[in-house]
């Protein structure tokens, strides 16, 4: 019986280094496939995809997604549809806005199993909203729409235009125009009603209601902090997305950020670089508590390394340089 239990217990030891393995194995490939998709190798980030997929059983909505996205990009139809439908029938994806308006997603339009697929997920959804307020989350949908249609095509105008361009600032102000209508609407609900339930507007409702006040200015940021924290004590709004509130809102105070998720861009580098950071040796505790991946994983993103030795040491000139910028911007 002795040598019984040391048999099991190596065997759960093994199983857990293998699994451990298998699934930074999953990560790496993901990675590589992603950085693939960045440079628009489509078809080798879409084999290295599938390559993950082999590996894991409970494959990420997300990375199911993206994979669907990458296969549609490099032709591949039927590997598209698959993950797809994989996301609607197992997954019970039910976003049919952001279906019909990823333009990734252009080339499978005409196919015959476009509209299959757009019937299951609207059942979806409709599954998910039965007992939704059904006019809030309508108006909700239409926000969240205006919102992120326009931000979503900041990178690709700003390829084609340049980031200083006459014609980015004029689409800078097409995004800060609907900001200020959503705003108005935003406001009318949360000053009428409070913070909706997540029962009676769902995830997404929530997340539309962060991102229009993540998108205000201080003075409205300060105004529905409280309220913002409710929404999380209540599990009305994931703790992730109150960290990047705060961390824009103590900026903006002249404040080190908390939890590392705000970011800006070196004019000279062209590179990504962590603004003002309280703490940097802890952040990575702080940012796991918050429910978001380490300061180095977030990095990756960019191809960048998470020195935190050398960002301690160039900390002052980051400061200094902000503060520079902000006076100028407030000229």
């Amino acid at each position: 019986m002795k040598q019984l239990a040391i048999m099991f217990f190596t065997f759960i030891l093994t199983f857990k280094v293998y699994s451990q393995n298998t699934d930074n194995e999953y990560s790496q490939l993901i990675k590589e496939g992603w950085k693939l998709c960045l440079s628009k190798d489509y078809k080798s980030s879409a084999k290295l995809y599938k390559n993950a997929f082999d590996l894991n059983k409970k494959v990420p909505l997300t990375d199911r997604y993206n994979a669907s996205c990458i296969n549609a990009l490099a032709g591949n139809k039927d590997d598209a549809f698959k993950n797809l439908f994989i996301a609607a029938n197992e997954l019970k994806w039910d976003d049919i806005n952001h279906l019909k308006n990823d333009s990734d997603l252009k080339s499978l339009h005409s196919d015959n199993r476009w509209k299959i697929l757009v019937s299951s997920i609207t059942k979806n959804k409709e599954e998910k909203e039965k007992h939704f307020d059904k006019s809030l989350t309508k108006i909700l949908d239409k926000i969240y729409f205006d919102d992120q249609s326009t931000r979503n095509q900041i990178r690709t105008k700003e390829k084609k235009y340049g980031r200083n361009s006459k014609e980015m600032d004029a689409f800078w102000q097409l995004i800060l125009k609907n900001d200020s209508i959503n705003l108005i609407k935003v406001s009318k609900i949360l000053d009428s009603r409070g913070w909706p339930d997540k029962k009676l507007i769902g995830s997404r409702g929530s997340s539309t209601l962060f991102l229009v006040i993540q998108h205000a200015n201080k003075e409205t940021q300060e105004k529905y902090l409280p309220m913002v924290l409710k929404a999380v004590e209540h599990n009305n709004l994931p703790k992730r997305q109150f960290a990047m509130f705060y961390d824009r809102l103590v900026l903006r105070r002249g404040e080190r950020q908390v939890y590392g998720t705000q970011l800006a861009i070196n004019n000279e580098s062209k590179k990504p670089y962590v603004l003002p950071l309280k703490d940097p040796k802890n952040v990575d505790k702080r940012r796991i508590k918050m429910g978001l991946n380490t300061m180095q994983e977030n990095m990756n993103r960019w191809n960048l390394i998470w020195d935190i030795e050398k960002y301690i040491k160039d900390l002052p000139a980051i400061e200094a340089r902000e503060k520079e910028l902000n006076k100028k911007l407030k000229k």
